[in-house]
């Protein structure tokens, strides 16, 4: 086993190096909403004219230094680009990129998403409240007990391994919806037959809204999780950050205790977002509600009708309010559409296997995410070592 060692950052690795790229070159741009908490990729980009801000390379890692980016996680791997491309980015990432013969690239990402490291930056934030940025200068002089570079590629090893899983069965459920969406918007919207009926959604399922729990009864820990529009997804729910009971409320609704498989929608905000329940003890708060077929077997219809971009469009239209979107399960279940019964149980019968495929999926996602959020600080602090 090789001894770790006492190092400033500094020494550690780059700090915002400087990178090539003349301004007025048309570039990668990634913004701060292409990052995801806790997540190794980026996810997503958008060609740009550079006028200024981060420039990266394959290899770097962006973190975010303003509040409450920092604290929500916000920090990613690049890996997208093509070899020597540079990107450009957000003014408020900092840029971390490995010192040859020093320092590994994928430790120095596994390092900056730890408690430890994200703690010593928070400590380090100044500025008005809501405004509050990481003191990079401050950063760069702090001191950790690092491992040499053998053992930092064995540890990123082992945590890429699981990254590595997480990606392969994130690509696969994207796979899966963009498959779902293609066959919908071919069956029910480019070959819809004109001379159908149309029928109001109430047709064909029904919107049951949250419950309106306490605030007072919240714990940070417990049997039960609640789900606020917050953690409603693009496809999923994002169980991170929730609140807690210990207990069920007298008078909550039988149906706010979701079931695995349920679709939620959102109502208030960000209206018309979509995701399905893959986990147990999930309660339904207020401004989300449950979309519930009459039929079972019109799940997979309904997910993907309303995953669909033109249905949530007209549900953002729909929505009314001034301070804050709200969207009326009343009204959006007036919502007439043209259907068979015929044709969605087809569709439904197609999609079934997919449906039940993103949700497994989903489910071990969840688990490979516990397991690498386990081991990571165990193996950063060097209290769990690797075998070299």
């Amino acid at each position: 086993m090789t001894e770790w060692r006492e190092q400033m950052l500094s020494e550690f690795m780059h700090f915002n190096p400087r990178t090539p790229l003349l301004k007025g070159s048309i570039a990668k741009k990634v913004a701060m909403e292409h990052l995801a908490s806790f997540n190794r990729k980026i996810q997503g980009y958008e060609e740009g004219i550079f006028k200024g801000g981060a420039k990266f390379k394959n290899g770097d890692t962006l973190v975010a230094r303003i509040t409450p980016c920092l604290e929500n996680g916000k920090t990613a791997y690049v890996d997208f680009l093509s070899d020597n491309e540079v990107a450009f980015g957000s003014t408020e990432f900092i840029v971390l990129r490995a010192k040859e013969g020093i320092s590994d690239s994928k430790f120095i990402f596994y390092l900056a998403i730890s408690d430890e490291f994200r703690d010593t930056a928070i400590q380090l934030m100044t500025g008005s409240s809501g405004r509050q940025r990481v003191e990079t200068e401050a950063l760069k002089q702090k001191v950790f007990i690092l491992p040499a570079l053998p053992e930092q590629k064995a540890i990123a090893e082992v945590l890429s391994s699981l990254d590595d899983k997480i990606d392969l069965l994130t690509r696969q459920n994207n796979t899966l919806e963009d498959l779902g969406q293609a066959f919908f918007r071919k069956w029910f919207v480019e070959d819809a037959d004109e001379k159908l009926k149309k029928y109001p959604l109430s047709e064909l399922m029904v919107i049951q809204n949250g419950f309106a729990f306490r605030s007072r009864d919240y714990q940070d820990a417990g049997k039960y999780k609640i789900v606020t529009i917050k953690n409603v997804q693009d496809g999923f729910i994002d169980t991170s950050g929730t609140t807690f009971l210990n207990q069920l409320p007298v008078g909550m609704p039988d149906y706010v205790l979701l079931t695995i498989g349920d679709v939620l929608i959102s109502l208030t905000g960000n209206v018309g977002r979509v995701g399905i329940v893959v986990e147990d003890n999930l309660l339904l708060n207020q401004r989300v509600a449950k979309i519930s077929p009459y039929n079972p077997e019109y799940l997979p219809f309904l997910y993907f009708y309303f995953r669909n971009e033109t249905t949530r469009e007209y549900l953002i239209n729909l929505a009314h309010g001034t301070a804050q979107a709200n969207l009326s399960p009343i009204e959006t279940l007036k919502t007439e559409v043209s259907f068979s019964k015929t044709l969605i149980k087809k569709y439904s019968e197609l999609f079934m296997p997919m449906y039940q495929k993103i949700i497994k999926n989903k489910q071990q996602i969840i688990v490979l995410q516990k397991l690498r959020d386990t081991l990571l600080p165990k193996l950063i602090s060097g209290e769990v070592r690797v075998k070299l």
